[in-house]
């Protein structure tokens, strides 16, 4: 008999709803980075980058960051040397949310400050 009441409860607790939905996975918070590729020697670079919740923009390798960061996009200009792999790094919400974010090249300058075809540069947000 005790068993029989066990089972019932037990189907009695059961819904008919069906499965539940996984939980949504918690945010990730941390740093992407912009890269440059390009087969000449780049000195400087005039950006955008769109995202929600950038922060903390800081340029890499030695070079100097100028910029306005305001409604979720920053504008800015990197000067260095010599400019290649990773340029630029900042703060995000959630670093799988990586493909929400779009960085696009405005101007570019050799290391001699001679303009460049921006054809020939690549930039990359990657986590």
């Amino acid at each position: 008999m005790t068993l029989c009441v066990v089972a019932a409860a037990l189907i009695a607790g059961c819904g008919s709803d069906g499965p539940t939905a996984p939980p949504e996975p918690l945010p990730e918070p941390g740093q992407l980075r912009v890269t440059l590729a390009s087969s000449t020697a780049v000195g400087a670079v005039v950006l955008t980058l769109s995202g929600t919740g950038i922060t903390s923009p800081a340029a890499s390798g030695g070079a100097e960051l100028y910029f306005d960061l305001s409604g979720g996009t920053l504008h800015g200009v990197l000067a260095g040397s010599s400019l290649s792999g990773n340029i630029l790094t900042f703060s995000v919400p959630d670093v799988k949310q990586a493909a929400g974010y779009a960085v696009s090249l405005q101007e570019a300058a050799g290391t001699s400050n001679q303009p460049l075809d921006t054809s020939g540069v690549t930039l990359s947000v990657v986590q």
